[in-house]
């Protein structure tokens, strides 16, 4: 029976991060990723979205300076965020063993409510630039391009930089 209702609490906690993100979104949206990779005591979190009137794809690292509205603020977004994946992790944990467990979780949410997990059981290869383009990758199938204005964008179906 623990075995079950610890099923339960993983698929709540993963219902819960999907319902999370989407009251996070202050645009429409066509697509919303988040990648997350877990240790005992540490998370680490990223996120996109790819805005349904321009296909633009918004990354966290330029979310919070694009738009000038939100539901919750920078720092109590990040919080929740990682509290969340602290406590889905921790669950995986007690179902599943340490030794078997996630360490790297990438989650997609379709405007239409559709839901896709992966999980990997190792992290990205490189440095923290290079595993953030192969994140980036990972979800969109192009190179990430890094823009330094307060209209940051990557533009579905552009040829990516090389």
């Amino acid at each position: 029976m623990e075995q079950l209702e610890n099923m339960q609490e993983i698929e709540a906690a993963q219902t819960a991060l999907g319902q999370f993100l989407v009251s996070m979104m202050p645009v429409p949206w066509e697509k919303i990723c988040f990648y997350a990779d877990a240790a005992p005591g540490t998370t680490s979190i990223w996120f996109a979205l790819v805005e349904s009137e321009t296909k633009v794809i918004c990354t966290s690292d330029f979310f919070f300076k694009r738009y000038d509205r939100y539901s919750v603020e920078e720092m109590e977004s990040y919080v929740k965020l990682s509290d969340m994946i602290e406590a889905l992790y921790e669950a995986y944990v007690i179902r599943f063993g340490q030794n078997s467990v996630w360490k790297a979780m990438y989650y997609t949410l379709q405007s239409d409510g559709l839901v896709h997990i992966d999980f990997e059981h190792e992290l990205p290869k490189g440095n923290m630039i290079e595993r953030h383009d192969a994140v980036f990758r990972k979800f969109f199938d192009a190179k990430y391009r890094y823009y330094y204005t307060k209209y940051p964008s990557v533009e579905i179906g552009k040829k990516p930089i090389s």
